[in-house]
């Protein structure tokens, strides 16, 4: 299971290596951007978690800036030892740096966002399906950290991101999506 798994997540990732610069790939974030922006759980919610985007997924700047534009408050995964994470607060002065995953993060002294506080957060993914089963990239991090959140979740899935039955292994540590954005 976990073989198959990992073969289809490489598969994945080939796939959004190859449309990163494709005009196909931009025009779908930002129907699933407007989409987002007017869902109401985007509309109710003052404080935002996400990630900052790889180029691998769906890119979180403009999220970002439409959150300050809205005077919404924006936190973004920390990474800890044994595989957890807690959310930092992003203001416009925050510093980030690479991680050991190559993934950028805010520095350890930023504020630390308690889970209460955060009312949506927008999931990242190589893969959802319309239940809102999720392919992660294989830490588990996410799957941790949401087993306990009780706010709302959010992925954004463009075309190739988007399957209307998993076809990927889904295991009983796998958390739901409440809401997956296609087009």
């Amino acid at each position: 299971m976990m073989k198959e798994k990992i073969l289809f997540r490489r598969k994945q990732l080939a796939i959004f290596e190859e449309r990163k610069h494709e005009w196909e790939k931009e025009l779908e974030e930002l129907l699933l951007y407007r989409k987002l922006f007017n869902s109401s759980e985007w509309i109710n919610a003052d404080m935002v978690g996400m990630t900052l985007s790889l180029p691998s997924e769906i890119d979180t700047k403009p999220i970002i800036l439409q959150a300050w534009l809205e005077s919404k408050q924006v936190c973004v995964p920390l990474t800890l030892p044994q595989r957890k994470m807690n959310f930092k607060l992003l203001t416009k002065t925050t510093r980030v740096a690479k991680n050991k995953f190559g993934i950028l993060e805010p520095e350890k002294t930023s504020t630390e966002i308690d889970k209460k506080q955060i009312d949506l957060i927008i999931v990242p993914g190589l893969a959802f399906s319309s239940r809102g089963e999720r392919l992660g990239f294989g830490g588990g991090y996410f799957d941790r950290f949401l087993a306990d959140y009780e706010g709302k979740t959010i992925s954004l899935a463009e075309k190739p991101r988007y399957f209307e039955k998993s076809v990927w292994p889904i295991e009983e540590t796998d958390v739901l999506i409440k809401k997956i954005l296609t087009l």
